[in-house]
């Protein structure tokens, strides 16, 4: 009788062994809250960070400079977007803090904007904001007409020049406005003659095969009280051989140097020692088979004025 009684209890045995890992898992899985590998909850709450531009959503005739403002309160921004209809993006930075950002130029009239601001939280949570706004329809416009044409080649000494359609009053914005390079690279300074002519040139005679490339970004800019420029074009020329030409007024001789090797010595007329020659250098900026020579032009009131001069 006892060896009988021996069976039914190690099945017993057996059974609570079965029910007690059975139940462990259940206990470990309470344990975690019924939640795998214990992953917290994402904090789905909104975010604190307030995206604000200026101008509103949906403003018209915003003014082309100063206007266009995003900042961020209780956040700090983290992406900025702003782009004309053709998706050209504006530049602009970020403040260091996070706190704003403004365009690093004026903007183009009469151009419709769009605005794509976020900002991030103390905690990370994003915030957006999607807006737009069109710039001004300017009544009165002024261009750059400038030299050398796009595509020329142009000797050393010959500067940048762009004479202005309307006096300016406000030189800063409009230089600002302007971008030449060359390759290879080296220094170019604006210098203001009056207020309608820029030039632009190095402090020293182009290097030979140099190519010069001119931004001009007027189209916005607001060059006098109420007129804006309407341009935006990019150009270049390219710089030929070097020839320099020397004149000595007092033995009436000319040197003439290319590409560092004397090729003529010639002789020269001067001015009259009441009127005497223009010193200083001087670039030879066109060539034309016959012109007419006024006096007028140069200060000489009735002094001379030739119809059909050759080889001008």
């Amino acid at each position: 009788m006892r060896g009988a009684t021996g069976l039914p209890a190690l099945a017993v045995g057996a059974l609570l062994l079965l029910v007690t890992a059975c139940g462990g898992g259940d206990a470990d899985a309470g344990s975690a809250d019924g939640k795998a590998g214990g992953v917290k909850d994402q904090d789905t709450s909104a975010s604190q960070a307030v995206v604000t531009v200026a101008p509103k959503d949906g403003t018209d005739d915003v003014a082309t400079s100063g206007a266009l403002k995003i900042t961020a309160a209780q956040g700090k921004l983290t992406v900025v977007k702003v782009s004309d209809p053709k998706g050209g993006e504006v530049e602009g930075k970020i403040a260091t803090d996070g706190a704003s950002w403004v365009p690093d130029h004026h903007l183009a009239s009469a151009t419709k904007y769009k605005v794509h601001a976020v900002a991030k939280d103390a905690k990370g949570r994003e915030s957006a904001k999607d807006t737009s706004f069109t710039t001004l329809v300017p009544k009165n416009t002024f261009i750059g007409q400038y030299t050398p044409e796009d595509g020329s080649t142009v000797g050393v000494g010959m500067p940048v020049s762009i004479h202005f359609t309307r006096g300016i009053t406000d030189p800063e914005a409009v230089e600002k406005a302007i971008k030449v390079t060359a390759e290879p690279a080296v220094p170019v300074e604006g210098h203001w003659f009056g207020n309608d002519r820029l030039d632009f040139r190095p402090e020293h005679y182009w290097a030979a095969g140099t190519k010069v490339t001119v931004k001009l970004n007027l189209d916005g800019v607001e060059g006098r009280p109420g007129v804006y420029g309407k341009q935006a074009k990019t150009v270049s020329f390219t710089i030929g051989r070097s020839q320099v030409s020397t004149v000595d007024a007092k033995t009436h001789r000319m040197k003439v140097v290319r590409d560092d090797k004397q090729i003529k010595d010639i002789p020269i007329s001067a001015g009259a020692p009441a009127t005497t020659t223009y010193n200083g250098q001087m670039v030879i900026s066109e060539k034309l088979r016959v012109t007419r020579m006024n006096g007028d032009t140069v200060g000489f009131g009735g002094e001379y004025d030739i119809k059909d001069v050759p080889h001008a």
